[in-house]
């Protein structure tokens, strides 16, 4: 009997270190599988579902589910209910997949412990500032290894996306860390400047200076100089250079800008939205209806059909009508609005680096996600649900505030 309770009593620190271990290797698998574009992300989501099921079923005292996570699932019900009641294909459940897959990525993050075993002392910070170095370095070499494509991927978004997502990441440890590994990350973070100016991508240096505008309320007078002059210099700078054709890209858009493609299929888009019914107007068109009805009034078909608006605003004012636009615009701003509040009365300087860091990341996902990918997808939802994870985990913690 005193072995049975013996072993009872050490059952929940055995289940919690195992999900511990299930989730860690969760998280970082979809982090690294989608920084080197591996495929592999819905295996390391099993694993982490599996992860949190140990922690429910195991030892359910451990596990809660608190405002911000239950707000999220409310949110997510209500996109997934609302978008197949509106739908004409609601047989499709791509999209119920890839919202809610990310949730175990989201509450993966959040439940991640801060050390691993009583031994391994691997804290998380090493380990994300060697997966941003090691992106930088892989990307360079599969450039000249295949010269024909874009780096470790086919789709010229795609690096772009992860050059904007690791370079704050690479600029934090430049100023959070010392002595000669702080000039590893400054060139590293110039080899990704230079990567990203490689993929021609011009979402991807607006979402750059996006998530460099973004921090200059929380700047001091020095700081917020720096900043905007850097915002206005930079560009001028590699305009006159001409590096990798950054002058040529930057002509092309001024000179060509009403007859850019967003900008006409943004136009197409309104006047399709503009027929939309009465409850259409409110509650949208449903999942996959933009690809069929937008066909009916594209200048591009018959040489490209394209399932999305290029703009998340449109997609989800067409998808989810007036309700999904308003729930879309209110829960990036809440969270937005959140990471910046805690940041600012945050009395520990590293504490309220990291969440300069969080507001410059989820900053330069939107806005390059915005314009290249469609939201509901693989590609914009795993990311961010990566970054969504980290910053609730931040906001839970608020030890360090003032």
């Amino acid at each position: 009997m005193t072995a049975i309770t013996k072993t009872a009593s050490h059952l929940p620190g055995l289940t919690t270190g195992f999900s511990a271990v299930l989730l860690t290797v969760a998280v970082y698998g979809c982090a690294v599988s989608l920084l080197f574009g591996w495929g592999m992300v819905p295996i390391f989501l099993y694993v982490g579902a599996a992860g949190i099921l140990a922690r429910l079923f195991l030892t359910p005292r451990q596990f809660t589910i608190d405002r911000p996570m239950a707000l999220l699932l409310a949110l997510v019900v209500v996109i997934v209910v609302q978008g197949y009641l509106m739908s004409p294909y609601p047989t499709d459940l791509r999209f119920l997949k890839h919202l809610s897959w990310p949730l175990a990525v989201v509450a993966g993050a959040t439940m991640l412990p801060e050390r691993l075993g009583g031994k391994l002392q691997l804290t998380h910070s090493p380990v994300v500032a060697v997966l941003a170095l090691l992106y930088v370095v892989a990307q360079w070499v599969a450039f000249s290894v295949y010269p024909d494509a874009f780096g470790l991927f086919s789709n010229p978004h795609f690096p772009a996306l992860y050059c904007v997502l690791t370079l704050p990441i690479l600029l934090y440890f430049a100023v959070a860390v010392g002595g000669p590994w702080r000039w590893v990350f400054i060139l590293a973070s110039l080899g990704d400047m230079l990567l990203l100016l490689k993929t021609q991508s011009r979402p991807g240096f607006l979402a750059l200076t996006a998530s460099a505008l973004a921090l200059v309320p929380l700047l001091s007078g020095r700081q917020r100089r720096v900043v905007l002059a850097a915002v206005l210099a930079v560009p001028v700078l590699l305009f006159v250079t001409g590096v990798y054709g950054f002058d040529a890209r930057m002509a092309d858009l001024f000179g060509n800008l009403t007859r850019e493609e967003r900008v006409a299929i943004w136009t197409e888009t309104l006047a399709l939205q503009s027929a939309s019914s009465g409850p259409e107007w409110v509650f949208g068109h449903g999942f996959g209806a933009f690809l069929q009805d937008y066909q009916t009034v594209s200048s591009f078909h018959g040489i490209v059909d394209f399932s999305f608006p290029h703009n998340f605003l449109l997609e989800w004012l067409y998808s989810h009508g007036v309700v999904g636009f308003v729930l879309l615009v209110a829960a990036y701003s809440l969270f937005l609005a959140k990471l910046a509040v805690h940041t600012a009365k945050s009395v520990d300087p590293d504490r309220r680096r990291f969440g300069m860091l969080l507001i410059a990341v989820t900053t330069a996902h939107l806005t390059h996600s915005f314009f290249t990918l469609p939201f509901f997808s693989k590609s914009t939802l795993y990311p961010l649900s990566l970054v969504l994870g980290v910053g609730l985990r931040f906001l839970k913690d608020r030890r360090a505030d003032g």
